[in-house]
């Protein structure tokens, strides 16, 4: 589960957003991601180096988007959609999580029963003011695969508080501190309130154009509940 894989790519975008603007400017989108290690959220998915590509089209506050994740090793597999408005400093989205096979297995895309689907709906509301380098988070998984050891709807909750310092427009360090509200998977199911994500990051334009960005980031995250800690390097394009 990324992205942010959803959110970094937003930030990353970010940066990039100077570099992209001309006399009329696409609504659609790509980018496309490596990292030496998936984490998100305080997680660590999969065992090797990971692809992201993303396509994504936007109109006024809407944003609507295809993302995916793929280890070098075939050791994590996703496909996620999702939807977003922002209307001020609020964005409010749902994102349907999904996990394909290996390739020549049989999937279950199209079955949404709660009981039986491999998808994992959320929804997650955020709060960035334009005024200030602050940010807000809130998520739940609602519907689909998130569920706990009885079989019931887990209702994962996370929280996360940021904190960003613009160096330049291209050039961007920030801090976020994360917490599963509740028994959940962040947690394994094993405790109720808990930090799980400390997260220091910083990130830098290496190269841009009117057409395409060369982003880079370098993470370094803890894990209090699990104890812990990883470093990571990513390399992107925008265009």
């Amino acid at each position: 589960m990324k992205k942010l894989m959803i959110l970094s790519a937003l930030m990353m975008g970010a940066l990039s957003v100077h570099a992209q603007e001309t006399e009329k400017k696409s609504p659609f989108n790509g980018s496309v991601e490596l990292t030496t290690k998936y984490l998100w959220r305080g997680q660590e998915y999969g065992e090797a180096p990971t692809f992201f590509p993303t396509l994504s089209y936007s109109t006024g506050g809407l944003c609507v988007y295809a993302t995916g994740a793929y280890t070098f090793d075939n050791s994590w597999r996703e496909a996620d959609l999702g939807v977003s408005y922002t209307l001020g400093d609020f964005t409010l989205g749902v994102v349907d999580y999904y996990y394909p096979t290996k390739v020549g297995e049989n999937d279950s895309y199209f079955n949404f029963k709660s009981k039986e689907t491999g998808h994992a709906l959320e929804g997650c509301l955020t709060y960035a003011p334009s005024s200030l380098p602050i940010s807000a988070m809130i998520s739940t998984f609602f519907y689909g695969a998130d569920k706990n050891a009885d079989g019931d709807q887990a209702w994962s909750t996370y929280a996360e508080l940021g904190y960003h310092y613009d160096f330049s427009e291209t050039s961007i360090l920030s801090v976020a501190l994360g917490a599963s509200l509740n028994k959940s998977l962040y947690n394994n199911f094993e405790t109720g309130f808990s930090i799980v994500n400390v997260a220091v990051k910083y990130q830098m334009e290496l190269y841009a154009t009117k057409r395409f960005s060369l982003p880079a980031s370098v993470q370094y995250v803890v894990n209090p509940q699990k104890e812990k800690n990883y470093i990571s390097f990513s390399l992107g394009l925008n265009f």
